[in-house]
C-alpha cells in the first residue's frame, strides 16, 4: 500500500439509494447487480467528463481531480479537491449526475453535505465531513439532498445568490424522520431532469407536463407507510420546484445542442 496520504480541507457529499436492502431482499440478485452497476457506470462517466472539464481537458495526477468519489455497496461517497466557488459548484454538477442516474433507473436517492478536513489515501476517506454528511442524509425523511448551512457559509454572497437566482439551491424546509423541519437549502434535482430534456428533445423550452413525465416517482405506488410518508414529503418539494415561477426559470437556460 502506499503511505502517501493526502490532506485537504474540502466539500463533501453522501448519498445512499434508499430502499436497496429491500431490493435486494425482493429482486433477483443479478437483476439488482445490473441496475446497480448501470447506475454506477452513468455516474462514473458524468464525474470523468465534470473532472475533464474542470481540468481543462488536461490529465492530472490522482488525488488532484476536481472530484473524487468511492462507492460501496447502496452508498455514494463524494469529495471536491478544495474549498471555493468553483468547487461548489462542482460538487452541485455532482448531484446533478447522480439524481439523473437515479431517476433513469428508478432508485431514490438522498443525500447530505459537508465541509472540513479529510485525509485521503489508496481510496481510503477519513474525516468529520464523511460522519457529518452521513448523519443529516439520515436523519431526512425525502427523496433529496440537504445543501447544509455549513457549506453555504463557506462560499461567496455572490455564488449563493446566483444558484438560488438559477434556482439550483433553493430555501426550503427539509423534511426530517423526526417530524421537523430543517430551514436551510436544498439542492434541485428537478431542473437537471428539465435541462436533460431540452438537450434530448433538442428544444429551448420544456413544458411541466414533460417534466412530470419524466421524474419516475410519479409513476410509483408504494404500499408501506414509511416510503408513502417519503414520497409525499418529496412530492411536496416537486409541487414548490415546478411552480411557474420555476418553470420560467427554468425555461431561461441556454443550453447549446
Amino acid at each position: 500500500m502506499n503511505n502517501d496520504n493526502i490532506k485537504k480541507e474540502c466539500f463533501v457529499g453522501l448519498f445512499d439509494i434508499l430502499g436497496f436492502k429491500d431490493l435486494v431482499k425482493e429482486e433477483k440478485l443479478h437483476k439488482v447487480y445490473s441496475l446497480y452497476k448501470s447506475v454506477c457506470n452513468d455516474f462514473e462517466e458524468s464525474v470523468n467528463g465534470i473532472n475533464t472539464i474542470s481540468t481543462g481537458f488536461k490529465k492530472v495526477p490522482t488525488g488532484k481531480e476536481a472530484i473524487s468519489f468511492h462507492v460501496f455497496s447502496d452508498t455514494f461517497l463524494v469529495h471536491t479537491y478544495s474549498v471555493s466557488d468553483r468547487d461548489f459548484l462542482v460538487l452541485l454538477s455532482v448531484c446533478d449526475s447522480l439524481f439523473l442516474a437515479g431517476n433513469k433507473h428508478n432508485l431514490q436517492i438522498r443525500g447530505a453535505t459537508a465541509v472540513g478536513e479529510l485525509i485521503v489515501s489508496d481510496g481510503i476517506e477519513i474525516g468529520q465531513p464523511i460522519i457529518d454528511s452521513y448523519k443529516d442524509e439520515k436523519m431526512q425523511d425525502w427523496i433529496g439532498c440537504w445543501i447544509t448551512n455549513k457549506c453555504i457559509e463557506r462560499i461567496t454572497p455572490e455564488a449563493l445568490s446566483e444558484h438560488l437566482t438559477k434556482k439550483s439551491i433553493v430555501n426550503y424546509e427539509i423534511p426530517m424522520k423526526d417530524g421537523e423541519v430543517r430551514h436551510e437549502h436544498a439542492f434541485n434535482w428537478v431542473k437537471p431532469i428539465s435541462n436533460e430534456i431540452k438537450l434530448r428533445k433538442r428544444k429551448d423550452k420544456v413544458t411541466l407536463k414533460e417534466i412530470k413525465e419524466e421524474i419516475i416517482i410519479y409513476r410509483n405506488k408504494p404500499t408501506k407507510w414509511p416510503i408513502k410518508r417519503k414520497y409525499e414529503n418529496t412530492k411536496h418539494f416537486l409541487d414548490f420546484v415546478l411552480s411557474p415561477e420555476f418553470l420560467e426559470v427554468y425555461n431561461s437556460d441556454q443550453l447549446s445542442f
